[in-house]
This record gives structure tokens, C-alpha cells and sequence, in this order.
């Protein structure tokens, strides 16, 4: 069997990028208030909330169409940094019900964005020559 690293690189970017879009959306719609309510209990202007919405639309439709992916993976991977040190500091070392790590969604969100951050977007992507893609 052949290897394709350009086709395994479109299903991260397509996994990654549509999955954390929903969270984007969810923000969307329901606003993004209670992230300026956190931030603002932390001392922090809560204007910065609107962060949320660049890590979690912009990042993931530069990943999904692969244009600039490496700053899109970066931005992603920031966004998921944030929101651990935000909101799930006190769950690093629980299990979820059913076994699982508890910030295990988090961490392949982080993860999926820091590979792309480090291999790119690959040949199948919307942009390519760019060292930022």
C-alpha cells in the first residue's frame, strides 16, 4: 500500500478544522459573553472573549481550505492553550466517567493543530508555497 502524507494531512485539516468550526458557531449563536464574564472575574478586559471567535472560526477555515495553515494551526493551538488555562487547569489529571482523560477533546484539538502547525497543509491545500502554509 502506498503511502499519501498530502491525503492524511487533508483528513486532519478537515477533522481539526470542522469539528472546532462547531464550537466557533455554538459562540456564535449563544454569544460569548460567559467568556468575557471569565475573563473579567480574572481581571482581564473582557473584550479579549472576542479571541474565541478568530481561534475558533478564522483558525479553523484557514486550516479547513489550507491557506495559511501553519498560522491558522497556530492560532488553534493558542486558542486551546487559553481556554486550558482559563477553564480546565483543575482537570488535568482527572478521568472522565467513562475512562477516558477528561480534557481529552482539548488535547487533540491542541495536538491535530500543533502537527499541522508543524507539517503544513500539505500539497492539497488552497495555498502551498508560502512558508506559512
Amino acid at each position: 500500500m502506498r503511502k499519501n502524507n498530502d491525503f492524511g494531512l487533508l483528513i486532519l485539516r478537515l477533522a481539526v478544522g470542522i469539528l472546532m468550526l462547531f464550537h466557533g458557531i455554538g459562540k456564535l449563536n449563544g454569544g460569548i459573553e460567559f467568556i468575557g464574564g471569565m475573563l473579567s472575574g480574572k481581571g482581564i478586559p473582557s473584550f479579549i472573549a472576542y479571541g474565541a471567535l478568530i481561534g475558533e472560526i478564522l483558525a479553523p477555515l484557514l486550516i479547513i481550505i489550507g491557506f495559511r495553515t501553519r498560522i491558522g494551526a497556530l492560532l488553534l493551538a493558542i486558542n486551546c492553550l487559553v481556554a486550558f488555562l482559563l477553564v480546565h487547569t483543575g482537570d488535568i489529571g482527572k478521568l472522565s466517567e467513562t475512562g477516558g482523560w477528561a480534557l481529552e477533546l482539548l488535547g487533540l484539538y491542541f495536538l491535530g493543530s500543533l502537527a499541522l502547525f508543524f507539517t503544513g497543509g500539505g500539497s492539497l491545500a488552497a495555498s502551498k508555497n508560502n512558508k506559512w502554509d
